[in-house]
């Protein structure tokens, strides 16, 4: 007993001196040589920073070295990795995530009906504050990665939930944003008020997306270029999947500038 009390303390103080050391397996394997039972090892799990290995193969060695089923578990629990679910793009090398931008206002524009006495379309016009996006692209890498969260779907939140809902870049679309210069906003139609019907029919019309392809990386992470690249000025990704109860709306598009 008074020697496994020596080990123990000898342990915890090396800990102090090196806290910046990761635990790994074969951490693991040693604690129970060393005689610590489960609760003192969780414990040291709990407080220290890890590096696990659970494939399968690993988990098989680990417990034919003797490591306990709950021990087990909270090795995997710990090795999980958090992924950050949204819309990227490519800065210097660094992805840089592109956060969605609010619809400051929304309007109908009622001009083209009333010249032809309720016959054609009226437009449903959106717009977004500023000229130009604070997300800068450069023309030659037009490259965007898309994740999504595959596992945690029931778990909506309020922000970021597009990449819960969805689960491919096809319920996007890329489209154009057309630039008002003088009132320093952006402008796009997402939506029209048929003349004779008097039906409303809201997202982004087909004549007006610009195509682009899919390679899928796994785990739901895709990579998505415009076929075509894009020229100089301002774009948007704007989701057009279905849109969850609860609450939620689809008032924003992730936008971004070709310099």
């Amino acid at each position: 007993m008074k020697r496994i009390l020596i080990i123990t303390l000898l342990l915890f103080s090396s800990t102090i001196i090196f806290s910046q050391e990761k635990l790994t397996n074969q951490s693991i394997i040693e604690f129970i040589e060393l005689g610590f039972g489960s609760d003192v090892i969780k414990s040291k799990i709990n407080s220290s920073p890890v590096k696990f290995n659970t494939c399968i193969e690993q988990l098989k060695v680990l417990k034919s070295k003797g490591v306990s089923s709950d021990i087990l578990a909270l090795m995997i629990e710990k090795s999980k990795v958090v992924v950050e679910t949204g819309l990227f793009f490519n800065d210097n090398d660094n992805l840089k995530k592109i956060e969605p931008s609010v619809f400051s206002g929304t309007k109908t524009s009622a001009l083209a009906a009333g010249l032809t006495y309720g016959i054609a379309s009226a437009k449903v016009k959106s717009y977004i504050h500023n000229a130009h996006s604070s997300n800068k692209l450069n023309s030659k890498d037009q490259s965007f990665i898309f994740q999504f969260d595959l596992q945690n779907k029931q778990n909506l939140g309020s922000g970021n939930w597009w990449f819960k809902t969805a689960s491919s870049p096809n319920e996007f679309v890329l489209t154009s944003l057309k630039q008002k210069t003088r009132k320093n906003q952006r402008e796009l139609i997402t939506g029209k008020v048929s003349g004779i019907t008097a039906s409303t029919q809201m997202g982004i019309d087909t004549k007006n997306t610009i195509p682009f392809t899919i390679e899928d990386l796994g785990d739901g992470k895709y990579k998505v270029k415009p076929e075509q690249n894009l020229q100089p000025g301002e774009y948007c990704f704007f989701y057009q999947g279905t849109i969850p109860v609860g609450g939620f709306n689809n008032q924003s598009i992730f936008d971004f500038s070709i310099q």
